[in-house]
């Protein structure tokens, strides 16, 4: 008799696809959060996810029709998310085709199946998703999936360019640095810097001053000013520019913009800046942003130096990575920031207690907490953009460790 493999004991499947779901969402709030670094990422709920996305591929090819193609058409979206992995990382190719049937039929279900697709390592995925890009129904959704994972788009951009959709617009504007010749998209993003749509502005900003264009610097420190302006502090702080800093700090006067404020001069690091943010830590709003700062410069654990005050619970149905960060204690900090102040020379950059350098943003990006990591990447791209620093700060770990390895390798002084 021909060997029969027994049937899976669906109870503890359906378990697996039920800890996928829980475990996804965990993982997704993992790679933005304050409490993580990416070696806790990786030992924590991402090495628990690929055990249970492991457990549903292991128990056989009668697990996708029964219980992951059926989820991918009325999950939520993290099990949708978490389904789609387990189908792509089976053996064959009818896995991958059912996502790809899904992308078609379910637009609704596109976001959650496109961060399966980003996360997956299969290597027929990238030449599958160029072919989409022929589609003009699938052209954005396929394009925002191929810029997520690194790609570039080549001759799709000008069709993203020309769409009357603002949406299409600033994704191709997102998308121009990491053409292999960006330079021939200039006079798009001069045009996008005068675009009234907002996304559109501020992905032609960001995408500029990577690029290194002065108009795009000249731009962002008008749009530094306005109330929606935050993407355009922050890259003014990155860039670290002298001329800049008294309108950075002058945010900081204006209570609707604070928040926006500190985040940015976080990333600047000189103890003058700490010295005016340090004037907020009463303010509940805000204190937790400015204790922040001070970890970001010192590299001092405001818990480990008992710096913190008491937890207090966030009164919010919806808690975002910035509700995790340790509350201040205003005493205490002013205390140690008065008796180590001296050990800091003004003028001079520091990250995580040390002189700043590209070399310690590189190694923040392999150490450092997960919430700041963007933002520091950001930072090498406008600063070594010659070398193209790649990135992808929501990948699996085991991939972003391989573009961390080539990192480690490029010359930066």
């Amino acid at each position: 008799m021909p060997y029969s493999p027994p049937e899976p004991r669906w109870d503890i499947v359906e378990e697996h696809l039920d800890e996928a779901e829980f475990l996804w969402a965990m993982w997704e709030h993992s790679l933005l959060s304050p409490k993580y670094t990416l070696d806790t990422v990786a030992r924590g709920p991402e090495q628990r996810l690929l055990a249970n996305i492991d457990g549903l591929v292991v128990n056989g090819p009668e697990v996708a029709p029964r219980l992951l193609v059926p989820a991918l058409a009325g999950g939520p979206p993290h099990r949708v998310s978490a389904a789609a992995a387990a189908l792509l990382a089976s053996p064959g190719s009818a896995g991958a085709a059912a996502v790809f049937d899904a992308w078609y039929e379910l637009p609704a279900q596109r976001p959650a199946l496109a961060r399966a697709l980003a996360c997956s390592d299969r290597a027929d995925l990238p030449p599958l998703l160029r072919a989409q890009l022929e589609d003009p129904s699938q052209l954005a959704a396929t394009a925002e999936l191929l810029v997520a994972r690194g790609e570039a788009l080549g001759d799709a951009l000008a069709r993203l360019l020309a769409s009357p959709d603002p949406a299409q617009r600033a994704l191709a504007m997102r998308a121009i640095p990491d053409e292999r010749d960006p330079a021939i998209y200039t006079h798009a993003l001069i045009a996008g810097l005068a675009a009234p749509e907002p996304e559109i502005l501020d992905a032609a900003i960001a995408a500029g001053a990577r690029l290194g264009l002065d108009a795009a610097w000249a731009r962002a420190r008008e749009r530094a000013q306005e109330r929606p302006g935050a993407a355009s502090l922050l890259l003014l702080a990155l860039r670290n520019s002298p001329a800049d800093h008294p309108s950075l700090l002058a945010a900081l006067a204006r209570p609707k913009r604070q928040p926006a404020a500190i985040w940015a001069l976080g990333f600047i690091g000189m103890p003058e800046v700490l010295d005016a943010c340090l004037e907020f830590l009463d303010d509940h709003k805000v204190s937790h942003l400015v204790g922040e700062v001070f970890t970001a410069l010192t590299g001092v654990d405001l818990h480990a130096a008992g710096l913190a005050a008491p937890f207090a619970e966030v009164d919010r149905l919806e808690h975002s990575p910035e509700d995790e960060l340790p509350r201040p204690d205003p005493m205490a900090v002013l205390h140690w920031w008065m008796q180590h102040r001296g050990q800091f020379r003004d003028g001079q950059r520091y990250l995580a207690g040390l002189p700043h350098s590209l070399a310690a943003v590189r190694t923040f990006l392999e150490r450092g907490p997960m919430r700041r990591r963007p933002a520091h990447l950001q930072g090498l791209q406008l600063h070594a953009a010659a070398l193209r620093p790649r990135l992808e700060p929501r990948a699996p770990t085991r991939r972003q460790r391989d573009q961390l390895a080539v990192l480690r390798g490029l010359p930066l002084a």
